[in-house]
């Protein structure tokens, strides 16, 4: 098959995310598919295709094509802006600015040629619906959900409580993505639950396909020294934290429970390994809980697997994960663990066995387990060996990608073209502004657009563009504007 994977975050990154995609794709090629991959830049100021193809036994050739997004942002943006102003004024600038990037990413997808592939894989709720608007209608569409992008809003402290807009729109974005699809995969039974429960997406669309590792390479890093090197006193026990710094991560359980364990013991230090918005704010929290002399900030590094050797215990204190990397890497590098009872983190360790987990957010008890490991050297020993043995049979690459590819060839063998949006059609015309019916009568710009427009596209930029698009496909997305309407 040809299959393009696509996601509107940047690639590279550091993160899980990025690693899944890097180990699908080399799985997948390796049993002779081709895989493309459509992502934004890293400065998020363009959009790319990348295509690697092997040469020979040792090397692969790259190509590919990038769009800059300026132009079109700058033909889209005011249109779109000007109508969200005049007509659903109550609509705040976070979200029109986020429905414009949407927009921005299907019209620069379009340009990609969509109907050269077999399949199409998207990794994100944006990706996701937007793909599914402007993909031609007999292309299949899996959805991959990694997370809940509705919950991370919470935790960043963006929206305060269910009743903003805000939450509303993002538990619509949720929805949206899980419906826009022919194939829907999560990691988790726990993802699966708050779809299902939070965000009322049926429960029969979901596939449960936990993810992999390449374990060869991973094991193979292991063994190396870090670099940079990291001081290890000989009479300190190492507690390693490696997630980035965020406020879902939960690393200010982490730090309250260092500061209990400060109280009884001086034999330890802990290393936070990776970086993030909530940096300075952690720093600064250290300082004030007192301890600083702790608490050691590493920063992003690409060595984990070789700082992972140096450590004793592996802690994460997610307040929601949905299948972590980090505890995957633990358990194949045989780590004792302890993590919290967030997200999907259950699923991976049966407590007193192959790990510890606590109640997420409560330092007095992840204290208490870490005093416990801290303690016992044999305690630490059988859960690490546990862990070990149970982490490389479950986190298989091979069957990561056997499943993956079972659902793709179930997907194409079933695929129907579609023939409406599985979300309905509202009939809002004369409604928020909305003065025409949808579809493209491809005679002019301004017919893109449901509402009154400028005419901002030049001609020879409207034909490129209208060639490609569907028939039926307009801007605004009709769904989210009677969701931000009614909301």
């Amino acid at each position: 098959m040809k299959i393009l994977i696509a996601t509107f975050w940047q690639m590279p990154h550091v993160g899980g995310v990025n690693r899944y995609l890097n180990l699908l794709s080399k799985e997948l090629e390796e049993r002779g598919h081709q895989v493309d991959l459509l992502a934004h830049y890293p400065d998020m100021q363009k959009i790319y295709l990348q295509r690697y193809r092997k040469k020979d036994e040792f090397s692969w050739t790259l190509s590919g094509q990038a769009v800059l997004k300026k132009k079109l942002m700058d033909r889209i943006f005011p249109e779109v802006y000007a109508y969200y102003q005049q007509n659903l004024p109550h609509v705040e600038p976070w979200i029109r600015w986020r429905e414009i990037e949407r927009y921005l990413f299907e019209l620069i997808a379009s340009l990609f040629d969509l109907h050269q592939y077999d399949l199409i894989h998207t990794h994100d709720l944006l990706a996701t619906r937007a793909l599914w608007r402007v993909k031609p209608a007999h292309v299949p569409l899996v959805y991959k959900v990694h997370g809940l992008v509705a919950s991370v809003h919470v935790f960043n402290g963006e929206i305060k409580h269910k009743e903003e807009l805000k939450w509303k729109y993002v538990a619509a974005e949720e929805y949206a993505a899980a419906m826009s699809c022919d194939a829907l995969i999560v990691p988790s039974r726990w993802l699966m639950r708050d779809l299902t429960e939070e965000f009322k997406v049926p429960r029969e669309r979901f596939r449960i396909i936990p993810y992999g590792l390449d374990i060869a390479p991973f094991l193979e890093q292991y063994g190396y020294e870090p670099y940079p090197p990291v001081n290890v006193s000989p009479n300190k026990l190492v507690i390693a934290c490696p997630a980035r710094l965020s406020a879902e991560k939960g690393q200010k359980t982490l730090i309250e429970a260092v500061a209990r364990l400060k109280e009884q013991r001086s034999d330890f230090v802990c290393w936070l390994i990776g970086d993030g918005v909530q940096r300075s704010e952690l720093e600064n929290y250290c300082q004030v809980l007192g301890v600083a002399d702790r608490v050691v900030f590493l920063g992003d590094r690409s060595d984990v697997p070789a700082l992972l050797r140096k450590a004793e215990i592996m802690v994460l204190p997610s307040l929601e994960d949905n299948q972590p990397h980090a505890i995957m890497e633990a358990q194949i590098a045989g780590k004792a663990i302890v993590a919290s009872d967030g997200g999907g983190i259950p699923e991976m360790i049966r407590h007193g066995e192959t790990g510890l987990i606590f109640a997420k957010r409560n330092s007095e008890q992840l204290a208490a387990q870490l005093q416990l490991l801290l303690d016992n050297p044999e305690l630490r020993s059988r859960l690490a060996a546990n862990a070990r043995e149970w982490g490389r049979k479950q986190w298989s690459s091979q069957v990561l990608c056997e499943r993956t590819l079972e659902v793709y060839q179930a997907t194409v063998a079933a695929k129907k073209e579609q023939t409406k949006d599985p979300l309905g059609e509202p009939e809002l015309t004369g409604q928020y502004g909305l003065s025409k019916p949808p579809g493209i009568k491809r005679d002019e710009p301004a017919s893109m657009f449901r509402f009154a427009a400028m005419n901002s596209f030049r001609e020879r930029e409207w034909r490129e563009l209208a060639n490609r698009l569907p028939q039926t496909y307009a801007i605004p997305d009709p769904f989210f504007v009677r969701t931000l309407a009614e909301g």
